[in-house]
C-alpha cells in the first residue's frame, strides 16, 4: 500500500508505504479524549513505513506514562495525525487515524474493538470485543509480533 495522508485542514501531510498489519477499534479513554469521539478508528504499520516529513506541524505528546504511544496532532486543526510506540527495541509501530488515507477503501477491515470496556455505548456489530487492559494490549502486541515473523519467514 502506497498512499498520501493529511490530518483534516490538510496541514499536517505524510505517506504510507507498506502492509498494514492491522485496523481496530480503540474504545480507550485518551483515545476517547484525543479524537474527540466514542472511539478511534485505527491501523497500524511497522513504523518505517510512514514518511512524516520535516516541516510539518506536528505536535507529540505522551498522555500516560511511558512506554505509552507519543501520538502526534497537528497544530492547526489539533486533529490526530499519527502515534509512534517502541514495543521492544527494534520494533516500531505507527498508528494511523483511518479517516486521514486518501483511499480508505484499501485498508483492511476493522478485526477488534478494543478497550470496549470502556465503551460509551454498546456498538451493535458481528467484530470481536475484547475488554479489560491487558487482553486489549495482547491483541496489538500478538499482531505486531506476528507481522513481524511472517516477514522474517518470507525475507
Amino acid at each position: 500500500m502506497n498512499q498520501d495522508c493529511s490530518c483534516a485542514c490538510g496541514a499536517s501531510r505524510f505517506a504510507v508505504n507498506g502492509k498494514p498489519i492491522g485496523r481496530f477499534f480503540c474504545h480507550c479513554t485518551i483515545c476517547q479524549k484525543v479524537y474527540g469521539k466514542p472511539f478511534a478508528d485505527v491501523t497500524y504499520f511497522r513504523a518505517d513505513a510512514v514518511a512524516l516529513p520535516a516541516g510539518q506541524p506536528v505536535e507529540f505528546r505522551r498522555y500516560r506514562s511511558p512506554p505509552a504511544l507519543r501520538r502526534g496532532k497537528c497544530a492547526k486543526c489539533n486533529n490526530p495525525v499519527v502515534a509512534f510506540l517502541t514495543m521492544v527495541p527494534g520494533v516500531n509501530v505507527a498508528f494511523f487515524p483511518s479517516q486521514n488515507f486518501t483511499r480508505p477503501a484499501e485498508l483492511p477491515v476493522p478485526d477488534r474493538h478494543i478497550f470496549y470496556h470502556r465503551r460509551v455505548a454498546d456498538i451493535p456489530d458481528s467484530i470481536p470485543k475484547l475488554s479489560g487492559y491487558w487482553p486489549s494490549q495482547a491483541h496489538v502486541t500478538r499482531m505486531v509480533f506476528a507481522d513481524l515473523f511472517r516477514s522474517k519467514r518470507a525475507a
